[in-house]
Order: structure tokens, then C-alpha cells, then sequence
């Protein structure tokens, strides 16, 4: 059975907001507590970050560990940085206990910026005030994490589309098996119909037809033949009054008497209708 594209782009966009969520964000957009603190260089007597230039953004993924509110500040303590007494915390200028716990995944962002005395640090204001509360957020809350979900929630939403349209469409059409050169196949041909014996063929009636008064054929007249006429010589020993036997032209046999006064080597002329 073919899958309907509709369902492969939305496999395929659901992936990608997995992907996104899981490995992209936490590990090529974002930081972790540890990997920030690691990277600070003290070697100069002032704090540098090695990652990090004034004016850039940081963005650190990580769970609390623990919480205290004293002096007007709320200091967390993260997981990958606050096993041990001496870990640093992240400071707040406000109260945060009733908006986040022990065990909450948080997203920390803020600006990297230079202190009087040439130290980097978060925000202008941080070693005073602390981070502003806007500086610390739930979980999946952030632009970038946004664009991910959103990917998600599409490609399932495709995919539910997809299906349903394909279940609402009946059985997939099944199609023809491909040959040996990878071309599908003909369909097979209906077997024909069974031939119907021809019905045999009665004369109309012709009971309620006028038949036609048959008419006598008149006999043709024969055209009359011309006369034949043919001159005879009379042989030699025969005399006046003795029959002849003569063809004529025309291949017929007449018996002619030879006239009176006629004699050997005399000729005399006869006609003979046919």
C-alpha cells in the first residue's frame, strides 16, 4: 500500500521538532550550569568568559537543585552545579520560591556585560540587584523551542490529516505488480462475454401483403433470316431437269433442279430463304 505524502511530510516534520527539542536546543543552542561555569577563566585576576563576549546572549538549560530566598534575592542552585557547598549560585532580585521548585527544568538567559572593574558578568546590574525575574523561565517557553514545538504539532497534524483522509477514501487501490524491468504491469483483460447463438430468421408474413397478378411473358419475335442467294455452275454431264445437291454460304444443304435450257458450264442463279 502507497503512504500518502501528506502523511510523510508530517512523519518528517515530527521528527524534526523531536530532534530539535532533545538534541539541537539543549546541546548546539543552549548551555548547561556546568559547561558555563567550566569555561570561565580567572588566570588574569578578572574574570573572563572564554565562550562569551561582551554584548553576546547566554542561554543555559538546566534543573534546579536548590532555593533560598534571603535580603530580598532568591539564589538557585543548579543540578549540573550545585552538588557542593563552594557551587555558585544564580542570583534574582526578586522572590521566586512560589513560581519555581526543586526539580523544575529552567531556561536562564541573559547578556554578558562588563563591571566597573573589568569583570564579565551577567547583566549590568547583576553583583547589586541580581537577574531580573525576566531573566529566568520555564522549560520549552523560549523562541527557539517555540519554532520546534510548532514543527511537532504540525507534522502531527499532518499525519492525523493524512490518515484520515486516506481512511475516508475507502480501500487504497491496489496497484498493478511491476515486471521484470520495474514497469507496472498491464491489467489483467475481462474475459469475454459468451457469444449468443444467432436466432434464426422466419420469413415475414405475407398474409396481410398484396401479392402482385403474375403477368404471362409474350413471346419475343424472331428476327426473319435474309435470303441466301448463290450461283451455280452447271457440271459437266448434267442436264436440264436433273437435281442438284448444294451448300450454300451459310452452311445450308438445299437439292436444286437444274432449269430447262440449261446445259454443262452454263450457270444460273437461286435464292433461299432460311
Amino acid at each position: 500500500m502507497r503512504i500518502p505524502i501528506t502523511v510523510v511530510i508530517g512523519v518528517v516534520l515530527a521528527i524534526v521538532g523531536v530532534i530539535g527539542l532533545t538534541v539541537i536546543f539543549p546541546n548546539f543552542m543552549a548551555t548547561n550550569g556546568e559547561d558555563f561555569v567550566n569555561q570561565i577563566d580567572t588566570s588574569s585576576g578578572l574574570e573572563k568568559y572564554q565562550d562569551y563576549g561582551v554584548g553576546d546572549t547566554v542561554t543555559i538549560v538546566d534543573t534546579i537543585a536548590r532555593m533560598e530566598f534571603s535580603d530580598g534575592q532568591t539564589q538557585i542552585w543548579l543540578d549540573t552545579i550545585g552538588k557542593s557547598p563552594s557551587d555558585p549560585p544564580f542570583r534574582f532580585g526578586s522572590n521566586l520560591m512560589e513560581d519555581y521548585g526543586v526539580g523544575n527544568q529552567v531556561i536562564i538567559t541573559f547578556e554578558v556585560v562588563k563591571d566597573s572593574n573589568g569583570h564579565h558578568t551577567p547583566d549590568a546590574n547583576y553583583q547589586e540587584n541580581g537577574l531580573s525575574p525576566d531573566a529566568i523561565s520555564s522549560r520549552y517557553s523560549t523562541v527557539n523551542e517555540y519554532i520546534f514545538i510548532t514543527l511537532l504539532v504540525a507534522g502531527l497534524g499532518i499525519v492525523f490529516y493524512g490518515g484520515l483522509s486516506s481512511f475516508r477514501a475507502g480501500r487504497p487501490t491496489v496497484m498493478a505488480p511491476d515486471d521484470d524491468w520495474g514497469f507496472p504491469q498491464a491489467p489483467p483483460v475481462a474475459p469475454a462475454a459468451p457469444m449468443t447463438p444467432p436466432q434464426p430468421q422466419f420469413p415475414p408474413s405475407t398474409a396481410a401483403i398484396p401479392q402482385p397478378t403474375p403477368v404471362s411473358p409474350q413471346p419475343v419475335p424472331q428476327p426473319t433470316a435474309a435470303p441466301s442467294t448463290m450461283t451455280i455452275t452447271v457440271p459437266p454431264g448434267v442436264v436440264s431437269g436433273q437435281v442438284l445437291t448444294v451448300t450454300m454460304p451459310n452452311g445450308q444443304v438445299v437439292n436444286v433442279e437444274v432449269p430447262p435450257g440449261s446445259s454443262s458450264g452454263s450457270q444460273f442463279t437461286i435464292t433461299v430463304k432460311q
